[in-house]
């Protein structure tokens, strides 16, 4: 975004305060992150209010949009507030109005397993075409997204939107500011279902997106998922498929090499390349095939996309191979955890060689399927590592007493209510040759025990 207070406060019907000159370059939601020349939005949350910070936002060279009842100051010189009847609504607006107006392609993915990674390899492959930017990290909600797509760079041609949900309406929200020319979906799994009656209601909310793609655009779907089968590209738009050998974009002749990655052929518009991807885990090769689905649509071929996969690297804390102690592979996946994604990784450690260690913390937001998932969990565990530690409450309860119903030894199993105690077991009990892999949901704080390992090694 390239713009002034002034013009921000005629597009938003803004009332102005200060400096109208004040250039603004990007939009932040979040005070910490606040750069000169941004435009911080003030928005009220659960625990704290935006307009608490603004002072803060104002001394980093930002201008401020807020509320026109807040009771602040008026702006330092060569800053702005801009006040309008309602932040969100009005930060949105905002950003709707970016979209529109740069001559850019958008390409939106959601999911319920492996967005981010997907979203990171789609980037990676686009690059290589065009000037590409993507949203950072985990911001894919209706609050950090807008952020990410107002703070692109001018010289942007492609940008890739991560776009996330926790209940019903969000991604129809993120659809009329994203409007996207390209809409990937990956796998839909149980995540979340705290906030929905059922998985229906899960596929319907996924679904919020499919009005919002561009007329002309191309919807990419996965074909092994069965929640996805009544999807349907609107009228003048195009669907791509990927993942079964019947599908569009397929891989052939698949090798799992487990921590090493897969090699594979791919198969897309009537052409083959072969693949070396160094991911682990065979489920990367359905989110390879995901991104190389979309990034064909925007007319790349099997041999870019070949050429580019060697170098990839999973996103931190999902899936990413690290070494703690001479002789130990830890599988950090600390980011976050659903019951579909940790089947996967729990695949993945049972074909590792090796003493398996499983970190497990708890899944959150599962509502009343949460006692039965984490029993699931607990039972696939039992088959798949040799020492299981579970991390949390009542949960992580149900996750170890499951894999000590499945008959392994309580010497295997220990259950911990937190990451310290977790890492007092974690390391009294390593060894030369251990593969560990770590996963549980943002709230049990994972990554804290992975950090722990990797600045004190395995003693």
């Amino acid at each position: 975004m390239l713009s002034t207070a002034a013009a921000v406060a005629r597009l938003l019907d803004a009332t102005l305060e200060g400096d109208p000159s004040v250039e603004i370059r990007g939009v932040e939601v979040d005070s910490r992150r606040v750069e000169a020349g941004d435009l911080f939005v003030a928005l009220p949350g659960v625990r704290r209010d935006g307009h608490e910070f603004v002072g803060q936002a104002l001394e980093r060279g930002a201008a401020a949009l807020v509320s026109r009842d807040a009771g602040l100051p008026a702006p330092p010189a060569g800053r702005a507030l801009l006040r309008v009847e309602n932040t969100l609504v009005a930060y949105h607006r905002l950003a709707a109005g970016e979209r529109t107006r740069r001559p850019w392609w958008v390409v939106g993915l959601t999911g319920s397993v492996g967005k981010t990674t997907t979203k990171e390899i789609l980037a990676a492959l686009l690059a290589t075409r065009f000037p590409t930017g993507a949203s950072e990290g985990n911001r894919n909600s209706t609050l950090g997204l807008p952020a990410e797509l107002l703070s692109q760079p001018p010289e942007v041609e492609v940008f890739v939107a991560e776009m996330g949900m926790s209940h019903p309406g969000e991604l129809d929200t993120l659809g009329r500011i994203v409007r996207p020319h390209v809409l990937l979906y990956t796998r839909i799994a149980p995540a979340h279902t705290e906030f929905f009656p059922d998985m229906d209601s899960v596929v319907r909310a996924k679904a919020e997106l499919l009005p919002h793609l561009e007329e002309g655009g191309v919807l990419v779907l996965n074909a092994a998922d069965p929640h996805q089968e009544s999807f349907a590209a609107p009228q003048a738009s195009r669907t791509l498929t990927y993942g079964t050998p019947a599908a569009d974009v397929h891989a052939r002749s698949v090798e799992d090499r487990g921590l090493l990655g897969s090699r594979f052929t791919l198969v897309m518009d009537g052409e083959e390349a072969p693949v070396e991807l160094p991911l682990a885990g065979a489920h990367q090769v359905e989110n390879l095939l995901a991104a190389a689905a979309a990034a064909s649509a925007l007319g790349l071929t099997a041999a870019e996309v070949a050429a580019v996969a060697p170098a990839l690297e999973a996103p931190p804390r999902r899936g990413r191979i690290l070494h703690p102690a001479q002789d130990v592979r830890l599988v950090d996946d600390s980011y976050n955890s659903s019951p579909e994604a940790l089947r996967r990784m729990l695949e993945l450690l049972g074909a590792t060689p090796g003493r398996r260690v499983a970190v497990l913390g708890e899944m959150y937001e599962l509502g009343k399927l949460s006692e039965e998932a984490h029993a699931a969990a607990g039972r696939l565990a039992a088959s798949s590592c040799d020492v299981l530690v579970a991390v949390g409450g009542q949960d992580a309860m149900n996750l170890a007493m499951a894999a000590l119903a499945s008959e392994r030894p309580p010497s295997a199993v220990h259950r911990v209510g937190g990451v310290e105690e977790a890492l007092g077991v974690v390391r009294g009990l390593l060894r030369p040759g251990d593969v560990i892999l770590v996963k549980g949901s943002r709230g049990v704080e994972l990554d804290r025990l992975v950090d722990a390992l990797l600045d004190g090694g395995g003693s």
